[in-house]
């Protein structure tokens, strides 16, 4: 990375760029790289661990409904971690691989991807997540009264939804303090370049 970005960095000391800071550029990204391979490893490790717990201990034998439901929970998780997975910023030991505007716009793609599975696909994230929880209490909660089955099914889903929105609003937050500033200045980069 960084030979990609000493190229550029005399391009734009010739054309006498003076606002642009390559090496806050670089720090910026190798943190956000190394944030990202934390929460990798994390979803890895939690994934499974959660689906074995998950599968060890519901009685999924006994019902095609919480059967599906432990499937649908499970095809969530393995999205999101792919989606994870698939928005990783390329790291810097690759980007000579890369032509500079290439580059450029991989790390940019990547950037924008994280802020929509934040902003859109962990809601629906939440929504399988609860819809799946709802189906397995459905049926462990048979034998209780329609009126605690009612309140356990609303007050699970609502809880779900605002832990959720929470943590949505946290992420973004987060990005915005973090990614946006990386993202302008690969824009800027790459409307020089295209100059």
């Amino acid at each position: 990375m960084e030979t990609n970005f000493n190229d550029i960095q005399q391009l734009w000391q010739s054309q006498k760029a003076s606002n642009f800071d390559i090496q806050g550029l670089i720090s910026g990204l190798k943190k956000t790289e190394e944030k990202q391979r934390k929460e990798r490893i994390a979803i890895a490790i939690i994934t499974p661990s959660t689906l074995v717990f998950l599968f060890a201990v519901m009685p999924w034998g006994e019902s095609k409904a919480i059967l599906f439901s432990l499937l649908v929970i499970a095809a969530a998780m393995l999205w999101v971690g792919w989606l994870s997975f698939s928005s990783a910023l390329k790291p810097s030991d690759d980007s000579e691989s890369f032509s500079n505007k290439a580059y450029i716009e991989t790390q940019l793609t990547k950037l924008k991807q994280r802020y929509k599975i934040a902003g859109t696909y962990m809601y629906f994230y939440a929504f399988l997540l609860a819809a799946a929880i709802n189906v397995a209490y459905f049926v462990l909660l048979e034998p209780l009264s329609a009126t605690i089955r009612i309140s356990t099914h609303l007050g699970l889903t609502v809880m779900i939804f605002v832990v959720m929105h929470i943590s949505i609003r946290r992420r973004i937050k987060k990005y915005d303090q973090s990614l946006k500033p990386i993202m302008e200045q690969l824009e800027k980069m790459l409307l020089e370049l295209k100059a």
